[in-house]
């Protein structure tokens, strides 16, 4: 996973019917968490488009409250089966992932489709996938007139049809649904609900669509057309004027950071108020702010903050946040000034909202664009500490992977440490665990990230290589159960697996065994031998003959060394019978080599053996493979003994025989 995406968890469930029944449509199978077998057949039927005419289609909606929302994606498809009248079956997966892990980027809906849309149903738990942030550059390539119109029309609270659209192929209405999404603030997502198609004749709640015909009581715009909803006189025609003053690029950026769950009510006012400030700051601004200036401005701020005057102190620092990528001079009188007036300290009455926007502005202007370690070491010496607030808001801010390492020790809410640490780079997140002193709570996380991000099957490459550079985390997990050995095997265990996936062969082990090992990866070399499985023998061997060839010593003296370490040859059986039976030289078994030196062509037959570049010396040191022998399953000179005894028996026998006959 890199820097610039997200993880998310998604809940399932499959609708569809069964091949050759009349059995309606249901939910076949279904993730086991917070929403059941009942929950998604209500939200399914609550969001269908109607009956399908032209398949795959794709609708987004939404579940829970306002509180606790869930973002919803639905891919209907047409199956290879047919019902008992010979009917297509349509599937439809549905995907349900809570709006804070989505809000966290935040992301788009058609990266949120394309993580999906691979995913095979059923599955064992929910889905990990990982998505990208969304890219304001993209998206305002997209904006056009029918854009904005639709977005605008949307702040009215009525349903929204597109016409004309038939010939558009699916991934591109989607595109124009994420379009239209981002002309609104990101937290009316929460609320939203879209589709590529829907049926004009059926009954839905699906507020934006593509449809063949307008449904009644509800506002249509065409495909690639320009409406005049700006003509009208009432809040959509002000929200088209309003988009029009900003590039679609700043208006896409600014209205993706309102990612504050949103209903439509409240929506109306809040977009005005938020575009209608920024518009005025922006035809106010100067092309750029001397030092006076931003001076000035951070004070009247310190003063609009003391007389709690919010409303007053929401517009100046709009003013100051899009000024603040436009600064001269050096930002050391700014950060002065923040100190001095107590810009960054706790202010219990500040509107939490309002609290974010403070924070994150003034550290921009004073430390930004982008933080750095230096940065990080300048805000503790200047400001006297770290607040928890502070905190938050520097891990907000875009900064250099050695500020997110630094920075998280100090975070003491796990649940923002587990999102951070989602959008670090896996070699950065490895770092942040490897980090001295080891922080247990930092460590216990990125375990649980990094088996997430590898699963069973190795997915994340970056995984192997990150472990490797860090002593596979030894260190870290000794430090933090130093009593404990069955957890460390079992971490170590499961962070092979992710890195390396279940097909752990000799390959993956002698990157385990780079002697010489310090103690406290005992552990990690029981878990490599452990996935390994039988044969393991034979590469710890070769990979300790490797480690013992930096000596330098003679061929001889090496071929000693090594043979002290062999297991002793098993001798021979003896017969036990004085005469023994020179058995043909046919029948004779094949004479079993040493158990330890062997020629430099055996190879071991363990089942996960992979051809070992290495030759040469060491070559003739691996163990000798197993061979199958001709002996047969009862050793000859136990059959002599036993065929006398046996006609011992019968020759005693015969007098008795002949006496009772």
């Amino acid at each position: 996973m890199t820097r610039g995406e997200v993880r998310l968890a998604a809940e399932w469930a499959l609708w569809g019917k069964l091949s050759d029944t009349r059995d309606d449509y249901n939910i076949l199978a279904c993730s086991r968490g917070r929403l059941g077998h009942d929950d998604f057949v209500k939200i399914v039927t609550r969001y269908a488009p109607g009956t399908p005419t032209d398949l795959p289609q794709v609708t987004v909606s939404w579940v829970g409250g306002i509180d606790t929302p869930y973002i919803g994606l639905a891919i209907q498809e047409w199956s290879d089966r047919r019902d008992r009248l010979g009917r297509p079956i349509a599937d439809t997966r549905y995907f349900c992932v809570p709006y804070g892990q989505v809000a966290d980027g935040p992301v788009s809906y058609e990266g949120l489709y394309d993580a999906l849309v691979g995913r095979t149903l059923p599955v064992d738990g929910p889905l990990n996938v990982s998505v990208p942030v969304l890219d304001p550059r993209v998206i305002a390539d997209r904006v056009d007139r029918t854009a904005m119109n639709a977005a605008a029309l949307l702040l009215t609270d009525e349903q929204v049809c597109v016409l004309r659209g038939e010939a558009v192929s699916m991934r591109e209405r989607l595109r124009f649904l994420d379009t239209v999404a981002a002309l609104l603030p990101y937290g009316l997502r929460a609320r939203l609900t879209v589709s590529t198609w829907t049926d004009s004749s059926a009954e839905h709640r699906i507020k934006l669509s593509f449809a063949k015909h307008t449904r009644e009581g509800a506002y249509s715009v065409t495909w690639e057309a320009d409406d005049a909803v700006a003509a009208r006189r009432d809040i959509a025609g002000r929200y088209v004027e309003l988009l029009d003053a900003f590039s679609p690029e700043e208006a896409v950026t600014r209205l993706a950071r309102q990612t504050e769950p949103l209903s439509f009510k409240d929506a109306q006012q809040r977009v005005l108020t938020l575009l209608d400030e920024a518009s005025r700051a922006t035809a106010l601004m100067p092309v750029r702010w001397s030092s006076a200036q931003v001076g000035e401005a951070l004070k009247a701020c310190a003063d609009l903050l003391e007389q709690e005057r919010y409303d007053e102190l929401e517009a100046r620092l709009g003013r100051l946040n899009a000024a603040a990528g436009l600064l001269d001079g050096d930002r050391r009188l700014h950060r002065e000034t923040i100190r001095v007036k107590r810009l960054l300290w706790e202010y219990p009455k500040l509107p939490k909202r309002l609290e974010t926007f403070l924070y994150d502005t003034v550290l921009a202007v004073g430390y930004g664009p982008e933080l750095t370690v230096e940065g990080v070491g300048r805000i503790q010496e200047e400001l006297g500490g770290l607040s928890k607030t502070l905190v938050n808001a520097m891990l907000r801010m875009p900064a250099e992977p050695g500020v997110v390492v630094r920075l998280l020790p100090l975070c003491s809410d796990n649940e923002r440490k587990a999102d951070v640490l989602r959008k670090l780079q896996t070699g950065d997140l490895v770092r942040a665990a490897a980090a001295e002193p080891f922080d247990p709570p930092i460590v216990q996380l990125v375990y649980r990230e990094l088996v997430m991000r590898g699963g069973d099957a190795a997915e994340d490459p970056a995984i192997a290589p990150a472990l490797r550079e860090h002593g596979y985390l030894a260190a870290a997990i000794g430090a933090v159960h130093p009593d404990d050995g069955e957890i460390r095997f079992a971490w170590f265990k499961s962070l092979l697996v992710a890195a390396y996936g279940r097909s752990f062969g000799r390959a993956e082990l002698e990157e385990v065994l780079r002697f010489p090992l310090p103690p406290e990866s005992a552990g990690l070399v029981a878990a490599a031998v452990d996935l390994y499985g039988p044969g393991a023998r034979n590469v710890v061997m070769s990979a300790f003959c490797e480690f013992l060839e930096r000596a330098r010593l003679s061929t001889k003296t090496l071929n000693r060394v090594v043979g002290q370490l062999l297991p002793p040859p098993e001798p021979n059986p003896q017969p036990v019978s004085p005469q023994p039976v020179k058995p043909p030289v046919a029948h004779l078994p094949a004479v079993r080599p040493l158990e330890g030196l062997s020629p430099a062509s055996s190879s071991p037959s363990h089942q996960h053996q992979r051809s070992h570049p290495r030759e040469g010396f060491l070559s003739r040191f691996r163990p000798a493979p197993e061979r199958r022998s001709s002996e047969p399953l009862i050793p000859r000179p136990v059959l002599f003994v036993l065929f006398l005894l046996l006609f011992g028996f019968i020759g005693a026998a015969i007098p008795y025989l002949i006496m009772y006959r």
